[in-house]
């Protein structure tokens, strides 16, 4: 039974309780972190506020935020999916099996989900280095799996935060709102610029360069991608701004740009859980235009809260189905002559991300040294 099983889910039981072990205590902290972020916050705003609101309706814009966050999560899942395939697409999986399934990338994206919470933003990649390595992809590449969308996420961040620009700055600012257009339609026209951003990106943080360069086609969907979670993760802040009385319409271009630009500032603040207390900062300046600074601060908390919950249920959740798919894959019963039932199907290899074949744009460099 052991020699028909994946290597990708084979493992030790004291391995498989050591995880389990980290992941809770992942979980442990974060929920100590964000207890503590808002052990302080005067809540007298939000209770007045509801005062006179329909009954539930507390219930029912919350549970729209929570839902906006986790759909904005699984486009991130989608844009790491991508990218992850293409730079593993010319990997040949060794011959007892290997190579990164969707199951697995989405283990991976799940974990980091968590990781994120822990202060040093190094530990998230170290992790999933040793995840991606685990599943047969070299260390260089799942770098730059996790530099390019790193790089993608902060240009579109970047993008999305000119669209709050004329509420923010007032009417007379309106050109950047016309403004936020411009790195968006560089980025398709010349999407190439994304791979030298990778490889300066590694340059300030002191890391190998990226080992390959992630086709045009491929930088282009994970910036439709990109822009999508920040618009769903800025709809979840403004479900939390209207319910305290922001102007709907108003409202809605600050949410998403502040939110994007919160986030991106969060990816800085190396020494914070998930940029905790930075991006409160900046929610709490952007939406001090469209709301009273007291209910900004209340909306930019429970925004904090309301992130982490969702994040938390979605990772929950989406981890616990890769562990049945999984378990079903390693089943004696899943395997028919030693093969996966449905051959190429469940056949651990790129094609199961969905990966395109092989582009002659996919160039690798310095192969024998990168694949080490």
């Amino acid at each position: 039974m052991a020699d028909t099983q994946d290597p990708q889910v084979r493992g030790s039981r004291p391995a498989r309780l050591l995880q389990r072990a980290f992941t809770a205590v992942l979980l442990v902290g974060m929920a100590v972190a964000v207890t503590l972020f808002v052990r302080g916050q005067d809540w007298s705003v939000l209770a007045t506020e509801m005062r006179d609101r329909p009954p539930g309706s507390f219930v029912v814009l919350v549970g729209l935020a929570m839902l906006a966050n986790a759909v904005a999560v699984l486009a991130a899942l989608l844009a790491w999916w991508s990218m992850l395939s293409a730079v593993s697409a010319d990997i040949t999986p060794p011959a007892e099996g290997g190579g990164v399934t969707k199951v697995g990338a989405a283990r991976i994206f799940f974990v980091g989900q968590f990781a994120k919470y822990v202060p040093g933003k190094v530990f998230g990649l170290v992790l999933s280095v040793k995840m991606g390595r685990a599943m047969g992809v070299p260390t260089a590449r799942m770098t730059t799996a996790w530099l390019l969308t790193l790089v993608i996420g902060l240009l579109t961040a970047a993008s999305a935060g000119l669209v709050a620009g004329p509420q923010v700055l007032g009417g007379s600012e309106a050109w950047l709102a016309a403004a936020s257009a411009v790195p968006l339609a560089v980025l398709l026209l010349r999407p190439r610029l994304v791979n030298d951003a990778a490889v300066l990106a590694a340059r300030l943080r002191r890391r190998p360069p990226p080992a390959v360069t992630v086709p045009g086609r491929v930088i282009r969907r994970n910036v439709v991608i990109q822009l999508l979670s920040w618009l769903f993760g800025g709809m979840q802040l403004w479900f939390l701004a209207i319910m305290l009385g922001a102007p709907p319409l108003r409202s809605l271009p600050v949410c998403v740009g502040a939110f994007a630009l919160g986030a991106a500032a969060g990816v800085f603040a190396v020494f914070t859980p998930d940029g905790l207390g930075v991006r409160e900062v900046i929610l709490l300046s952007a939406l001090g235009a469209v709301l009273p600074l007291p209910a900004a601060g209340v909306v930019a908390v429970l925004s904090r809260l309301v992130v982490a919950l969702s994040e938390l249920v979605t990772g929950a959740l989406g981890l616990a189905v890769t562990e049945i798919l999984r378990r079903r894959a390693a089943s004696p019963s899943a395997h028919t002559s030693g093969r996966p039932e449905g051959g190429d199907k469940l056949r651990p290899s790129a094609a199961r991300l969905g990966s395109p074949p092989l582009h002659p744009q996919l160039l690798t460099t310095d192969k024998m040294n990168s694949e080490e």
